[in-house]
């Protein structure tokens, strides 16, 4: 639940920074930003894995870039299911969708990133505190004791 939140939240900055980049896509009001955010997160979560899937042919003959068309056509999904969220034509559903994505790996990449590096520090101290001599074999100084005696 923690990560939808965060995930629609990223959606929500995402899709009010390519509103304002582009002239094509408006969205009426900030309660329109918030379910537009909602309703293309769970687009992404669940569609999009399914649609990647069936299209996998074809993305694998265009080498990734059809992946470019999914995304637009998933934002036009959005706006005829969100009222008050237009796109003008597909071509601006088209770069609007990759500056979606731009944006998007932007923000995760400094939002979610922390999160994992703060994961791994209490893993680690976690880790050191229970690992002690008594509770560890020492592979690598039987090894070396072993190539001496055969010297």
């Amino acid at each position: 639940m923690r990560n939808f939140v965060i995930v629609t939240l990223i959606n929500m900055f995402a899709l009010f920074m390519v509103s304002g980049i582009f002239n094509g896509i408006v969205i009426s009001s900030w309660q329109t930003l918030i379910v537009s955010a909602i309703v293309l997160s769970l687009i992404n979560i669940y569609l999009k894995p399914v649609i990647k899937i069936i299209m996998l042919p074809v993305n694998f003959f265009t080498l990734g870039l059809f992946t470019l068309f999914i995304n637009a056509f998933l934002l036009i999904f959005v706006e005829s299911l969100v009222k008050g969220f237009y796109i003008k034509n597909f071509s601006t559903a088209f770069f609007g969708a990759i500056m979606l994505s731009i944006i998007y790996l932007i923000v995760e990449k400094f939002v979610i990133v922390r999160n994992d590096d703060f994961y791994k520090k209490q893993v680690s101290e976690s880790s050191e505190k229970t690992l002690n001599k008594d509770n560890v074999i020492d592979v690598e100084g039987k090894y070396e004791d072993n190539q001496n005696d055969n010297v």
